[in-house]
């Protein structure tokens, strides 16, 4: 019996992606529907090749996907019921983890939306003719009462038109003056939009046998059309009048087309009067009937919002659902299709995880759970297989694995009319591949805004170092550096913290709000770096000694002033703090940041300060951009690409040590050996440029020293200046040449190698070396990315590309160095900013020495307006600045050191979590 032999557990790591294991997942066609809804709630699971352009379908699912789609159709329709009759659905924020859909469950959705959308159509359909009824009555009381005023006098005292005179105005030339000719009427309604086209057709077809008279409605007119929305509309009450009946079905014809509706109209005042009566009691009861149809109809709409929300988003994951199973390889034959095969990635440490879901699902559909054994135990079978295969020699090992990848396809061609289980199965793939496996980074809440900043800029690559961790810490300080003060810093601090305790409400909002509100989703996710920024601003505010533009002294300047008033009244004099006078500089630094004097001293605080950022932003840059080369150094060796380390990493890493470094080395050597109260020629007189001396070791030149000073910094400058010149320039051939000539000298091996030993059979797995695997949404160049054991040489192309990126190491390394003085410019800026505000601003209100009934209201305007200008200008526009600049500093300073990415992101099978807008 064999001992029992420990699972090694593997690490979850956010610095890498996690291993990825290639699985074969087969599911039987009576539960795959409820298995993918549990992996899709999950999330664990990516497929392969189901969404490409090429992907055949299976088509066994079509049919449900149409059925989907009807059920959707019919949801939509319900929805634009409620909206139209103001009805709102129930929503439920659970209902991803407490409405989890079966399979079983649709045909229940489909016989109630059925029922409910028949009812309420129908419902819908009679209200519409009812109100549409409603209308037409209107229209024809409107019509009588025009009518009938248009032929009688207002007050009943004088004749507007009588018979006879209408009869004198309307002349029918094909009537014979003798004869006795009678008015005829006709009224009736049109839109308003069409009456002007239609009165001048009336004109040219009758002339002036045809008078015409209109009346706008008071209120508009809704029209309702089968299967659309009502129409609002306004109309125009008619009134036509002619002696002539012959015109009759000419004008009736010109009224159908314009969908003019013809009423009667009575000849008598008096029947018209009791015509109007009658049409305005019919109006009444049809209210009245209107009334208990809105009512009906709103009780059903209401009783189907109870749940539609939830109908619509498990509607929405099984069409989602229906689609893929459409997409996957059947098994068993066409003609009884009994199982489904996919592909897929699954993160080594939830492969349990999926397998205990894929069980679970099983049993809730009722799916046979007998051989499980096998299922449990495969870890430890592959393990045994793995050990066993490293014993047997190499022939033997390749043999097998010929002889297993050519029953691979036969594998999963089982006679299923045995006891095979229903349950689905995850099998991991043992033999190599050839494609690239998708990069995976488990994230919480924290480190998910980070990630979201190296995923703008590209995904890294599989089991390659991640930029993320190490952003956390450099990108807000970096920020900082740019955006120190200690009162913005709190109120960025203030800000987060509200988002992060509010978490709750915010998330909830998110999910009820039937809009997407763009700035606040931004903010949200970066609640914790707006915190992280905040306080670094905070650190940086105190290293800078200023808060609100304003310096604060803690500790007691080293710094005094011993002029006396003679010498500071007199205008020829130049006034200056001298560091070599111990009447003015006491020798003891000030304990934290830069001492509270050079906020007051005019001229001589912005040369100090900007002396001193700029060195400090060369120096952050340098030890960034090396940082940067050293996670290069450490992909090389985790990677095994030993090549790239020693012709690329290490060149170049040393070309930046003998230059760059050795200027920040020159900024330091002169903060610690040059200084005030130190004799000569280490005094502050005889202090050297640094700028000048570096520009010197390129230039291999010389300058004369002032009087009683050296001319080097240290013993035998010069001579290592040179060797680190002329060394930094050595590892320029060793960048152009070096990797090129190693992959000819490997290319020649090979090919020594294939000469030596006979072509072999090609194998399955050879047959298969141009597949491609890849996700919906992937780029066509993520595409053709893969792992190949044979490299295609291009010598030229290689040449190409060993020169460019060596112009670009030996180029990029001056204008990223100077890149990093945005970080001195940008700090100068917002400093200068807010001492504008305060001074230009604020300070107008304290400097006002008028009485207080006037004072008063003048100071508190100046500080809503230097609130204000502070909160819109310095934190929001000079803070989205800051941002940019510090995001830039990291994609193309920081990791072109290091960082590839062109990986390809774990698309995982998932549903997005259901909101109002779902």
């Amino acid at each position: 019996m064999k001992p029992f032999k420990k699972r090694q557990t593997k690490v979850k790591s956010f610095f890498r992606s996690e291993d990825m294991e290639l699985c074969q997942l087969l599911l039987h066609t009576d539960n795959a529907f409820d298995c993918l809804i549990e992996l899709g709630h999950q999330g664990a699971v990516q497929f392969n090749n189901v969404y490409d352009e090429d992907r055949l379908l299976n088509n066994l699912y079509s049919k449900k996907v149409s059925q989907c789609y009807e059920y959707l159709r019919l949801v939509e329709n319900l929805h634009n019921m409620m909206v139209q009759l103001h009805v709102s659905e129930v929503f439920y924020p659970d209902v991803d983890r407490e409405n989890r859909l079966r399979e079983k469950d649709l045909a229940k959705y489909g016989d109630r939306l059925k029922r409910i959308h028949v009812e309420a159509s129908a419902v819908t359909e009679h209200y519409y003719r009812l109100d549409n009824r409603r209308y037409r009555m209107m229209e024809h009381s409107f019509a009588i009462t025009r009518a009938n005023k248009y032929m009688t006098s207002d007050m009943g005292s004088e004749l507007l038109y009588s018979e006879s005179t209408v009869m004198g105005l309307v002349q029918d030339a094909t009537t014979a003056g003798a004869h006795q000719s009678q008015l005829n009427y006709m009224i009736g309604s049109i839109r308003a939009d069409k009456f002007y086209s239609f009165e001048l057709l009336l004109y040219r077809l009758c002339s002036f046998n045809l008078i015409i008279r209109f009346s706008e409605m008071p209120t508009p007119v809704y029209e309702y059309h089968h299967g659309q929305r009502p129409e609002k509309l306004r109309k125009f009450a008619i009134l036509m009048m002619t002696s002539s009946t012959m015109l009759w079905p000419k004008v009736l014809k010109i009224c159908g087309h314009y969908h003019v509706n013809i009423y009667d109209c009575p000849r008598s005042a008096s029947e018209r009067e009791e015509k109007v009566r009658e049409l305005s009691q019919e109006i009444v009861n049809v209210e009245k009937v209107l009334k208990e149809a809105e009512l009906m109809r709103r009780q059903i709409l209401e009783v189907a919002g109870q749940d539609l929300f939830i109908v619509r988003v498990n509607l929405r994951k099984a069409l989602k659902v229906y689609e893929l199973m459409n997409r996957l390889r059947l098994v068993g034959g066409w003609e009884v299709p009994r199982y489904l095969l996919a592909e897929v990635y699954v993160p080594s440490s939830d492969v349990q995880e999926v397998r205990l879901i894929l069980r679970n699902a099983s049993r809730l559909s009722g799916g046979a759970d007998r051989r499980e054994a096998p299922d449990e135990d495969t870890d430890n079978v592959e393990e045994e297989e793995g050990e066993e295969e490293k014993q047997e020699p190499q022939e033997k090992k390749e043999k097998k694995q010929t002889q297993w990848e050519e029953t691979e396809e036969s594998e999963f061609q089982p006679d299923f009319q045995g006891d095979m289980t229903s349950r689905a199965i995850l099998l991991k793939k043992t033999r190599m591949v050839n494609h690239m496996p998708p990069t995976y980074f488990r994230l919480n809440r924290f480190t998910r805004g980070f990630q979201n900043l190296i995923d703008a800029y590209g995904m890294a690559d599989y089991k390659e170092l991640n930029p993320a961790p190490y952003t956390i810490i450099t990108f807000p300080f970096l920020f900082a550096v740019m955006f120190g003060d200690v009162g913005h810093g709190i109120l960025l601090i203030l800000f987060s913290l509200i988002m992060i305790r509010k978490h709750k409400a915010i998330e909830k909002y998110q999910i009820a709000s039937t809009s997407e509100n763009e700035i606040l989703n931004i903010l949200f996710a970066g609640r914790y770096i707006i915190l992280l920024m905040g306080i670094f601003s905070v650190y940086m505010g105190f290293i800078y000694n200023i808060a609100m533009a304003k310096g604060f002294n803690i500790f007691g300047s080293s710094w005094s002033c011993r002029y006396n008033a003679t010498t500071l009244a007199d205008p020829l004099i130049t006034l200056t703090l001298d560091s070599s006078d111990p009447n003015f500089y006491s020798g003891h630094p000030y304990p934290i940041g830069m001492d509270p004097v050079w906020a007051v001293v005019g001229q001589d605080s912005i040369t100090t300060t900007n002396s001193l950022k700029m060195k400090m932003a060369i120096v952050l840059g340098i030890t960034q951009m090396m940082f940067g080369l050293g996670l290069s150094a450490a992909n090389c060796v985790l990677l095994k690409k030993k090549a790239d380390l020693i012709l690329v990493v290490i060149p170049q890493a040393i070309f930046m040590t003998c230059l760059f470094c050795y200027l920040v080395f020159l900024i330091f050597y002169k903060w610690l050996v040059y200084g005030g109260h130190k004799p000569t020629p280490y005094n502050s007189a005889c202090a050297p440029n640094v700028l000048i001396t570096f520009i010197n070791m390129m230039l291999m030149k010389t300058e004369d020293p002032p009087a009683n000073c050296n001319a080097d910094m240290y013993p035998n400058e010069r001579l290592l200046e040179y060797a680190l010149v002329v060394l930094a320039l050595l590892m320029i051939p060793i960048l152009l040449a070096g990797k090129p000539l190693y992959l000819l000298r490997k290319r020649r091996k090979q090919q020594k190698a294939r000469d030596l030993k006979p072509m072999r059979r090609q194998t399955i797995r050879e047959m298969r070396s141009t597949m491609w695997y890849s996700t919906d949404d992937v780029s066509e160049a993520s595409k053709q990315r893969s792992v190949d054991n044979e490299e295609e040489f291009e010598m030229s192309e290689i040449w190409i590309h060993s020169g460019i990126h060596t112009i670009e190491t030996v180029l990029g390394s001056v204008s990223h160095t100077a890149s990093y003085l945005r970080l001195w410019a940008l700090s100068l800026a917002h400093d200068q900013l807010s001492d504008v505000l305060w001074h230009m601003v604020l300070n107008k209100g304290f400097a006002n020495h008028q009485p207080l009934y006037y004072s008063v209201p003048v100071l508190m305007a100046s500080f809503f307006a230097w609130a204000i200008l502070t909160v819109a200008i310095l934190v929001m526009m000079e803070g989205l600045s800051a941002f940019l600049h510090t995001l830039r500093l990291h994609w193309v300073e920081f990791q072109s050191k290091f960082f590839g990415g062109a990986g390809e992101s774990f698309k995982a099978f998932s549903f997005p979590p259901s909101n109002q807008r779902s």
